[in-house]
């Protein structure tokens, strides 16, 4: 009988450690473990800036807390829409992950799955575009009504006799774009009387010869302009309008200019070449350095972010700054 019990205590042992996710390390003491994913809107290479900041992170876990294993996934589809990161959502809620950070394409698409996740035990962050209307713990990421404010007020202050603005506008669902485009106009009426002004916008403006047309169309409706501007990372379509007409650099004279976002490679040798006037640059390793320390804190010491929003910072490069890779150490 005493051996029958002793056999039995053994397995409930065993189960426990299963259950409790443990390891047994080498000197017999057990390592508690975590798998943590980040989720891009679509894979590129704005995004794997975001991704060195997590892994950055990880890294220094494994020193602060040699007691736990994190396990960090990058991912998205491979496209940018709100029905294949639905899936990737999915995915990892099936994979039964411990804390999620997403920047999700559609805030009402996304917030179903986003309360799935939590509901079934899995924290939720969200990055660079919130779902306010979710369960989500915090949103880590810019001000994006004041990252549309901060492009128009560059171009109010350049462009001489005030900016007659085209605009190439970012996904037109996405709450941080909402955000944005009322941040640029806002400042356009609030400079109306310096002849400030938005001429059109076009939503989807991403990249190749569709793009580049959309842009060239909004320019031939609106002869007048003196202004392109993207509020996304896609501004490698105005730069390629730019050098193909072989606009001069509007550093040359104020009456025209070339307002971007962020810092994609195609965008900062615009700058460097004089196809774009400035580009503003979010620092989105710090989104995702964040999110795993928030998400790792949550989980392993039970302690809270301390905020709804933490806020990172932005920063113009322009010709005079462009060189200075100390701004931006962690582009890759």
């Amino acid at each position: 009988m005493k051996k029958l019990l002793s056999i039995v205590l053994i397995l409930v042992l065993a189960l426990s450690l299963v259950a409790c996710g443990g390891k047994k390390e080498e000197g017999g003491e057990e390592k508690k473990s975590m798998k943590l994913a980040v989720v891009y809107t679509a894979l590129g290479d704005f995004w794997d800036m975001c991704g060195i900041g997590g892994t950055k992170r990880v890294e220094e876990l494994k020193t602060e807390y040699p007691d736990w294993t994190v396990e960090l996934e990058l991912t998205g589809p491979s496209e940018f829409g709100s029905t294949a990161q639905i899936q990737v959502m999915e995915n990892l809620i099936s994979l039964r992950y411990d804390g999620i950070l997403i920047a999700a394409s559609d805030a009402d698409a996304l917030t179903p799955v986003i309360n799935s996740a939590v509901d079934a035990g899995i924290l939720v962050f969200t990055m660079d575009t919130d779902c306010p209307d979710s369960k989500r713990i915090a949103f880590v990421g810019t001000h994006n009504e004041n990252f549309g404010r901060k492009l128009a007020q560059f171009a109010v202050d350049w462009v001489e006799g005030g900016p007659k603005v085209i605009l190439n506008h970012g996904a037109i669902a996405q709450l941080g774009m909402i955000q944005r485009l009322k941040g640029i106009t806002d400042v356009l009426n609030e400079n109306a009387s310096k002849g400030a002004e938005l001429l059109d916008y076009q939503s989807g403006v991403s990249g190749g010869p569709d793009g580049q047309a959309l842009c060239e169309q909004m320019m031939l409706s609106h002869p007048e302009w003196n202004t392109t501007m993207c509020d996304s990372a896609g501004g490698s379509v105005v730069a390629a309008v730019w050098e193909e007409n072989k606009w001069f650099d509007a550093a040359t004279n104020h009456q025209r200019a070339s307002v971007l976002s962020d810092d994609v490679n195609q965008v900062i040798n615009a700058v460097k070449d004089g196809l774009a006037t400035c580009t503003l640059v979010q620092k989105q390793w710090q989104w995702a350095y964040y999110g795993v320390d928030f998400m790792f804190k949550k989980i392993a010491l039970n302690q809270d972010p301390g905020t709804d929003f933490y806020e990172t910072n932005t920063f113009y490069v322009t010709l005079e700054n462009v060189y200075d890779d100390d701004m931006y150490p962690n582009r890759g």
